[in-house]
């Protein structure tokens, strides 16, 4: 297997590609219309915020949440994901994907996996064609990382593609839990709350070493689920289709991630025929970028894209 080394860390901009510097500018909204895949005719806004590199970037990165969550998970002080992209060069962009947030669904039944990467392959036309960005990575986080391999395998949307905290080798532990708990409570109402309670979601996602601050923070700001996705998450639907990527893939994953255990980051590789690299956090369980480790991890990210994509400087 072919790991980042455990220390890189961003120390500089790797090329120009733009004009010089621009003042700094604050995070602004964005929508995205998208066609709705499971009600014909429809079109839905999914809504994200832009984060501006202090120059004028030619590569974006995408950035899409897992189950409970929202874009805010990528942008928390003293853990963001976003910061090193920017520091790096590169702009962000993060959305709450369809029926989480913002991009509200009335209901929760009329969406799925295929219907998220459906939504992700027009956000990337999007940001290349209105936005104008010559390059976009495409990424996410545990239910985010499967939108985001289905969309690079099925619509070969994306430059790169970024999957954290996930592959298609679950524990038994999370089999159980959507089984005996997730789906009952989906078959119930359109919209449920993943993994049933506060204290099990935190457990599940958490290990001794996150701050209860975080934690707390993180439970708080939960958001339920559509039961669309759980209904057919199950399935993974992206494993079909991996081997089709054809662009490079960086896996990453917490040394103690309850629902997809690092220990199968080998086989997760196996699956692919692009370039893969894995980077495993240390100390950290399946919310691993708001662990005390999440940080030096995200600067490997960072240093990752950095290494394929030019960065503004």
């Amino acid at each position: 297997m072919r790991r980042m080394m455990i220390g890189a860390v961003v120390t500089a901009l790797v090329a120009t590609v733009a004009v010089g510097p621009r003042a700094d500018a604050a995070p602004s909204s964005v929508v995205f219309p998208v066609d709705s895949l499971h009600e014909p005719l429809t079109q839905r806004d999914i809504h994200g915020t832009l984060h501006e590199a202090p120059c004028a970037a030619g590569t974006v990165v995408l950035l899409q949440h897992g189950l409970s969550y929202t874009r805010r998970a990528w942008d928390r002080p003293g853990y963001s994901v976003v910061e090193p992209l920017l520091a790096s060069g590169f702009d962000v962009v993060t959305v709450d994907r369809l029926g989480y947030g913002e991009s509200t669904l009335p209901s929760g039944y009329d969406v799925s996996s295929e219907a998220h990467a459906y939504n992700t392959a027009q956000i990337v036309e999007a940001l290349r064609g209105e936005y104008g960005y010559e390059h976009v990575v495409i990424g996410g986080h545990s239910a985010g990382s499967e939108t985001s391999l289905l969309a690079a395998g099925l619509f070969g949307a994306g430059d790169a593609v970024l999957g954290l905290g996930y592959h298609h080798f679950p524990s038994d532990q999370i089999v159980t839990d959507v089984v005996t708990g997730d789906i009952p409570r989906a078959l119930q109402d359109d919209y449920e709350y993943f993994l049933g309670t506060p204290e099990h979601r935190a457990g599940m996602f958490y290990t001794d070493a996150a701050d209860a601050v975080v934690v707390a923070d993180d439970t708080a700001h939960a958001v339920l689920t559509p039961s669309g996705e759980i209904f057919s998450i199950g399935k993974q639907p992206s494993r079909y289709v991996v081997p089709a990527i054809d662009v490079p893939v960086f896996l990453q994953f917490g040394d103690s991630d309850r629902l997809f255990p690092a220990e199968f980051a080998d086989e997760e590789q196996a699956l692919f025929t692009a370039p893969v690299d894995v980077d495993i956090v240390t100390d950290a369980g399946h919310s691993f970028m708001l662990h005390p480790t999440g940080p030096a991890g995200s600067a490997r990210l960072a240093a990752w894209v950095a290494d394929r994509f030019e960065g503004c400087g």
